[in-house]
C-alpha cells in the first residue's frame, strides 16, 4: 500500500537514511528497511526522496573534492560505489551532477564574485561553496527548475552548514536565477 508521507519523514529518508557513505553516520537499533519504506511511498514522494538524496551525495562529493584538493576525477565513481543501495543509474546520474558542477565551477565562482563581492568563494565555508557550485550548475543548465534547486540547496544548508548559511545561499542563488532568467530573455545578439 502506498502512502503520502509527511515532509519530516521524507526529509529524514533523503538526508539520513538513503544513499549514505560508509562511516558517516551511526544508525541506531531502529534502522529502517529503506526498500520497504520507499515502496510504501507515493511515486512522487519516492522520486523526490531519491532526487534529494542524489543531490546530497553530489554535494558531499563536491565538498570532499574541494576539501582534499582531489584532481583525479575517477575519484567520483570510486567514492560513489561505496554507497550502499546506490544503483548504476543513480550512480551515473549523481556522478554526472558532480562532473557538470566541476565544469562550471570557474563560471560559478566568477558569477558569485559579481553578485556578492564581499564573499568570494575562497572566503566561504567549504560546505557553502560546494552547495552553491552544484546549485549554480543546476540553475544555469536548466537541469531543474530554479525554485526547486534553491529550496533544496537551502535545505542542504540547514542540514549541513551554519545558521547563517541558509539565508545567504537563498539570496545568492535567487540572484543567480534572476540573472539567468534575464540572460535567457535577451534576444540573440544582445539588447536591441
Amino acid at each position: 500500500m502506498t502512502v503520502r508521507a509527511d515532509k519530516a519523514f521524507l526529509r529524514r529518508l533523503a538526508f539520513d537514511e538513503l544513499y549514505i557513505f560508509p562511516g558517516t553516520q551511526e544508525r541506531g537499533e531502529s534502522e529502517l528497511d529503506i526498500d520497504t519504506e520507499l515502496e510504501r511511498l507515493m511515486p512522487i514522494d519516492r522520486e523526490s526522496v531519491m532526487r534529494v538524496a542524489s543531490r546530497r551525495l553530489a554535494f558531499q562529493v563536491l565538498f570532499e573534492i574541494d576539501a582534499r584538493n582531489i584532481t583525479d576525477l575517477s575519484f567520483i565513481e570510486q567514492h560513489l560505489r561505496t554507497v550502499e543501495g546506490l544503483g548504476p543509474v543513480a550512480l551515473a546520474h549523481t556522478a554526472n551532477m558532480v562532473r557538470q558542477a566541476l565544469k562550471s565551477q570557474r563560471d560559478a565562482d566568477a558569477q558569485f564574485r559579481l553578485l556578492a563581492p564581499e564573499w568570494p568563494t575562497h572566503r566561504l565555508a567549504g560546505v557553502d561553496r560546494a552547495l552553491l557550485r552544484l546549485a549554480y550548475w543546476e540553475i544555469i543548465s536548466d537541469a531543474n527548475p530554479a525554485p526547486i534547486v534553491i529550496n533544496e540547496a537551502v535545505e542542504l544548508a540547514l542540514h549541513f552548514s551554519t545558521d547563517r548559511s541558509p539565508p545567504f545561499v537563498n539570496a545568492l542563488l535567487d540572484k543567480v536565477a534572476k540573472a539567468h532568467a534575464a540572460a535567457k530573455a535577451q534576444p540573440p545578439g544582445g539588447p536591441a
